[in-house]
């Protein structure tokens, strides 16, 4: 059976919204720290990183500018695809990611991380992939609009009955093999958490959708009788 995309009523009351903007502003920080946390690792970048390294090396354009044009692009396919998908958590996502990530970053800096031993690497490196998938599941379960990446993997989801995670999966390594063909550089991070992100995400979406009791489904079919 074709998964679908339950779009909740949510209360247009200024309380809701509130509570709503500051539980995704919670998720994005916890997944931008784990961004910050992965790149102090030293393994490797994300599957949207990788990308856009291979986009700044193609073109010669700074990878600040390669990246938000990446963004771009997606957020315009996303809003031709499903429209419905972009609301407040779309706008956060666009200001919030990189304030958070610089905080991240400065705390994480503080430790010796980078100049410690692989394995502690490593365990950092996986511990930031759990951050980044908790995170990323806690702002997408609120189900006040998406991230470019996110609406594209739901409505990929609606559209082909792939599960949530599967999908996410998919779309992270067609993302890190565009950038390796772009000389983009990678590691074993950038594969592992291609590999891991996308099923902690369907496990917490879960998890999180049933806690704030919202109305979209994800990772399984709707119930009998309702459509999208």
């Amino acid at each position: 059976m074709r998964e679908k995309i339950i779009y909740a009523k949510k209360p247009l009351d200024i309380k809701g919204i509130i509570k709503d903007i500051i539980i995704i502003s919670i998720g994005l920080m916890i997944s931008s720290f784990g961004t910050a946390l992965f790149y102090q690792a030293g393994m490797g970048s994300g599957a949207m990183a990788t990308f856009s390294d291979g986009l700044h090396r193609l073109t010669g354009i700074s990878y600040g500018t390669a990246n938000m044009a990446a963004n771009a692009v997606f957020l315009v396919l996303l809003f031709v695809c499903d429209r419905r998908m972009i609301n407040v958590g779309t706008v956060l996502c666009v200001f919030l990611i990189g304030i958070f990530v610089d905080m991240g970053t400065a705390v994480f800096s503080l430790l010796p991380i980078a100049s410690a031993p692989v394995a502690v690497r490593f365990l950092c490196m996986l511990a930031s992939c759990a951050m980044m998938g908790i995170g990323l599941a806690l702002y997408v379960a609120v189900d006040r609009g998406f991230g470019a990446l996110e609406g594209l993997v739901k409505y990929l989801c609606a559209k082909t009955g792939i599960g949530f995670d599967k999908a996410k999966i998919a779309e992270d390594l067609l993302l890190i093999g565009l950038g390796i063909l772009l000389h983009a550089e990678w590691g074993i991070g950038t594969l592992i958490s291609a590999i891991v992100i996308g099923p902690i995400m369907k496990v917490f979406i879960g998890i999180f959708q049933r806690m704030l009791q919202t109305g979209t489904y994800v990772g399984k079919s709707a119930p009998a009788g309702v459509d999208k």
